[in-house]
C-alpha cells in the first residue's frame, strides 16, 4: 500500500501564508514516524492523510483512490478523554483475532466499566487496542507515550508490531520510535531551516529510525554549512584576486599610455606600438576576466547548497554555594495504605539522578519527601520542582513570574527558551506581554510544551541546588528535546529525573532509581 500526497497546498483560516505550498510526499507500508519542532505540520498533516482536514488544493491517495474511498484510516490524538466508538463491539466481539489487541494489552471488563476514572496510560491503552481491533488500512497515532510509564510503553509496542498497514506516528520518543519504525520524515518550517528558506513547510526523509535519522540531519546541516563556508571563502579569494589583476591592469595601461610621452620620443612610442600588437597589454586582462568567469562559477555552487541555519543552544544555571550535600536518610514512607522504603542517598553536585518505575510505585511521593526534607532544613529556596502537569492557576502564576522581570531579566528567559527550540513568534507573544490569540482571546498561544521551556528558563535564573524534573519532555518536540538534552548535561546542580524516555535519561543521568511496588509495599533501589 502507499499513500501519495501530491501538490498539497493548506492554510489555517486566520493565517497570514501557507502552511503546505506544493507539498508533496509518499508513505509506504510499515511504519513510519514524523518528527520535527512544534509549528511544523505533523499533528495537521495526519489530520489531512486521515480526512479530518481538508486540503486547499492537491490530492492525497491511498493505493491510487480518494481518502473518502480509500478504506479504513484511525486517528488516535494525543487526547484519551473520549471512548472509542468501537470499544464494546470489538471487546465482546466473537472474533478472536479481534479481541486478541485487548489481551495483549491487559484490558478488563472492569476497565472498561470505569472508563472515566482510568489512568491516562491505561485509556491510551484501551484506545490503541481499539484502533487495532478494526483492522484499519491506514492507523494514525499522534504522540502515544506521553505520560505513560515503561511497563505500558512496552505493551503498546509489542501490540503495534502485530499491525500490518501502513503506520505513521509523531513521537518524541526516541526508543519507542526506533523500535517500530523503518522510516523517519523530518518536517521544517524552510525559513527557520535554512538560509533564504520559504516561509512554509518542507521535509527530509531518511530510510531508518528517528534516532538515525537525527544523527544523519546532524551530519547534513554540518556538512552543508561547511561547504557553503569553504565555497564562500573560494569566492572572497577569487574577488581579492581579482581586485590585484586589476590594479595590474590599470598600472599596465598607464605604462602602455603615450598621453605623458615627449611627441618626439618615437622610441618609446615604437615599443608602445609594438607590445599592444603583441597582445602584451592583455595578459593581466585575460587573467582577470578568466577569474571573473571562475567567481561566478563558485558563487553559484555556493549559492545552490542550502545553508542550514544554526542556533545557539545550551544554558548555564545560576551559581549556588553547594557546600552541603543533601542527605537523605533510609527511611520508610507511608500514603494512606501504601508504604514505601527508600535508601540513603546523598545528592552532590554531580549527582544526576534517573527515578524510573511504573505509575502508582511511590516516584512523586520520593520527590515529596526530598522537597519537604529541604524545606525543612531552610533550603528550600535551592531546590525547583517542573511538574508534570500545570494547571491554569499554576499557569497564570509562571506567567506573571515572568512579566514582573524587568527588562535584562525577561531577555535572558527569552534568550534561553530560544536555545531551548522556541521559534520567534511565540518568544515575540511573550516579549509583547499576551499569550491569547487576537482571533480568539480564550486560546493560549502558549503550548504546553512552550510553557514548560518557559518553566526551564525561569528555574536556571536562579542558584539552585536542586533540580527536579517530572516528565520534562512531554509535549515537546524533538527538536527540544534535543536541545534540553544538551543544555542539562552541562548543568552543575545536582538533577532527579522523573522520565519514561531511556534516551534522554541516558544522555543527562549517572546514577539510576527504580521505584518497585508489590500490593501495599515498594521499595526505591539504588542502580549504579
Amino acid at each position: 500500500m502507499t499513500i501519495q500526497i501530491n501538490k498539497l497546498h493548506f492554510s489555517y483560516p486566520h493565517s497570514h501564508s501557507n502552511l503546505f505550498e506544493d507539498f508533496s510526499l509518499s508513505v509506504y507500508d510499515g511504519w513510519t514516524c514524523f518528527a520535527g519542532s512544534n509549528g511544523c505540520g505533523k499533528t495537521t498533516l495526519l489530520k489531512l492523510i486521515a480526512g479530518m482536514l481538508l486540503p486547499d488544493s492537491g490530492s492525497i491517495l491511498v493505493d491510487g483512490e480518494k481518502i473518502t474511498d480509500a478504506g479504513n484510516i484511525i486517528y488516535c490524538a494525543q487526547e484519551t478523554s473520549e471512548i472509542p466508538e468501537n470499544l464494546y463491539s470489538a471487546f465482546w466481539s466473537p472474533d478472536n483475532e479481534v479481541r486478541r489487541f485487548f489481551s495483549m494489552l491487559h484490558i478488563s471488563e472492569e476497565m472498561l466499566e470505569r472508563y472515566d476514572s482510568l489512568s491516562g496510560g491505561e485509556k491510551k491503552r484501551i484506545q490503541i487496542a481499539s484502533a487495532l481491533a478494526d483492522y484499519p488500512s491506514v492507523l494514525l497515532l499522534d504522540e502515544p507515550t506521553n505520560h505513560l510509564d515503561a511497563e505500558t510503553v512496552q505493551m503498546i509496542t509489542d501490540a503495534l508490531k502485530a499491525y500490518r498497514g501502513i503506520g505513521i506516528m509523531v513521537s518524541h520518543d526516541r526508543s519507542f520510535a526506533d523500535s517500530l519504525c523503518t522510516h523517519t520524515v523530518y518536517l521544517y518550517n524552510e525559513s527557520y531551516a535554512f538560509a533564504g528558506g520559504r516561509d512554509c513547510i518542507a521535509y527530509d526523509t531518511y530510510p531508518c529510525g528517528l534516532t538515525k535519522a537525527l544523527e544523519l540531519r546532524q551530519a547534513g546541516a554540518e556538512q552543508s554549512r561547511d561547504e557553503w563556508n569553504r565555497l564562500n571563502s573560494k569566492a572572497a579569494s577569487e574577488k581579492q584576486r581579482s581586485m590585484q589583476l586589476e590594479a595590474e591592469n590599470q598600472k599596465s595601461k598607464a605604462r602602455l599610455s603615450k598621453k605623458t610621452l615627449d611627441s618626439q620620443d618615437h622610441d618609446t612610442q615604437r615599443k608602445i606600438d609594438v607590445a599592444r600588437v603583441t597582445g602584451k597589454d592583455r595578459t593581466t586582462g585575460d587573467a582577470k576576466a578568466r577569474l571573473e568567469t571562475q567567481i561566478r562559477q563558485t558563487e553559484s555552487a555556493r549559492d545552490s547548497i542550502k545553508k542550514a541555519l544554526k542556533r545557539k543552544d545550551g544554558f548555564s544555571v545560576a551559581k549556588t554555594d553547594f557546600s552541603k550535600p543533601i542527605c537523605i536518610e533510609e527511611d520508610v514512607l507511608s500514603a494512606g495504605t501504601y508504604s514505601l522504603k527508600i535508601p540513603h542517598i546523598e545528592l552532590n553536585q554531580n549527582t544526576r539522578i534517573a527515578l524510573t518505575g511504573q505509575n502508582g510505585s511511590g516516584k512523586t511521593m520520593f520527590i515529596r519527601h526530598v522537597i519537604s526534607l529541604l524545606e525543612k532544613a531552610g533550603r528550600l529556596s535551592e531546590v525547583m520542582y517542573l511538574p508534570q502537569e500545570v494547571d491554569e492557576e499554576k499557569r497564570e502564576s509562571i506567567l506573571n513570574e515572568f512579566y514582573a522581570l524587568d527588562q535584562d531579566e525577561r531577555g535572558d528567559v527569552l534568550s534561553t527558551m530560544f536555545r531551548l527550540g522556541s521559534e520567534p513568534e511565540r518568544i515575540t507573544e511573550l516579549r509583547a506581554g499576551t499569550d491569547k490569540n487576537e482571533a480568539d482571546s480564550d486560546q493560549n498561544l502558549l503550548s504546553p510544551g512552550e510553557l514548560r521551556k518557559l518553566m526551564i528558563s525561569l528555574a536556571v535564573q536562579k542558584p539552585l541546588s536542586l533540580l527536579i524534573l517530572d516528565e520534562p519532555t512531554n509535549h515537546m518536540d524533538i527538536s527540544s528535546v534535543l536541545a534540553l538534552e544538551e543544555a542539562l548535561s552541562s548543568l552543575d546542580c545536582a538533577m532527579i529525573t522523573v522520565s519514561h524516555d531511556k534516551a534522554f535519561l541516558q544522555k543527562i543521568t549517572n546514577t539510576s532509581l527504580v521505584a518497585e511496588r508489590h500490593g501495599d509495599s515498594g521499595e526505591i533501589k539504588l542502580r549504579l
